[in-house]
Order: structure tokens, then C-alpha cells, then sequence
């Protein structure tokens, strides 16, 4: 007789390594789009201090004008958003991955019962 126990051993191993194989690629695309956003981020700040410690202020009133609204638009808090709806950066991409983790002990938790 032909037992299906190694059919579905077999059909359990390759869904499970599917779905780590879809989860990683998930979270790596969700790493791709975070970091560089971060990175962006913190450019602006630094474009702020750069002209900063220049020195800016010995230049004519019409250039110190612009050199001063440029600092100001720089140092505003800039940062990518998902649909509006959540703010892509390293805090986000943390949340979620640690957020993950605690639902699928959850779930292994709760399936072993």
C-alpha cells in the first residue's frame, strides 16, 4: 500500500520554504525602499549644517536671503511616506520586521497547543 505521509511531509516542507523564501524577499524589498529613504533624510540635515559653517554671512544681503531660506527649507523634517499613510524609514522597517516576528511566535504558539 502507498502511504501519503511522505507526499504531505514533502508538500509541507516546500510550502513552508516558499513561504520563508517569499517573507525574505518581502522584507528585503521593504529594506530597499526604507534605508535609502533614511539616507535622503538625513542629507538634508546635513546640507543644513553644511551651510552653516560656511561662511555665508560675508557674502551681500540678496545672497544671504536665499542662503538663509535654503537652511530653513533644510532643516525641515523631510521623509517618504506609503500612500500616505505610514512614513518609510529605519524606525518603520524596524517596527514592522519586529512586529512580524512577535506574530508568528504568536501563531507557533498558538499552533502547537
Amino acid at each position: 500500500m502507498y502511504s501519503n505521509t511522505a507526499a504531505i511531509a514533502k508538500s509541507d516542507a516546500a510550502t513552508y520554504a516558499a513561504n520563508i523564501i517569499g517573507i525574505t524577499f518581502l522584507v528585503s524589498q521593504f529594506a530597499l525602499y526604507t534605508f535609502p529613504a533614511e539616507q535622503v533624510a538625513t542629507e538634508f540635515l546635513d546640507i543644513s549644517n553644511a551651510i552653516y559653517s560656511s561662511k555665508w554671512y560675508e557674502n551681500d544681503k540678496v545672497t544671504q536671503k536665499l542662503v538663509l531660506f535654503v537652511m530653513m527649507k533644510s532643516q525641515q523634517c523631510l521623509y517618504f511616506t506609503g500612500a500616505g499613510l505610514v512614513d518609510i524609514n529605519a524606525g518603520a522597517f524596524e517596527a514592522v520586521v519586529r512586529k512580524s516576528f512577535s506574530f508568528g511566535a504568536i501563531v507557533k504558539n498558538l499552533l502547537q497547543i
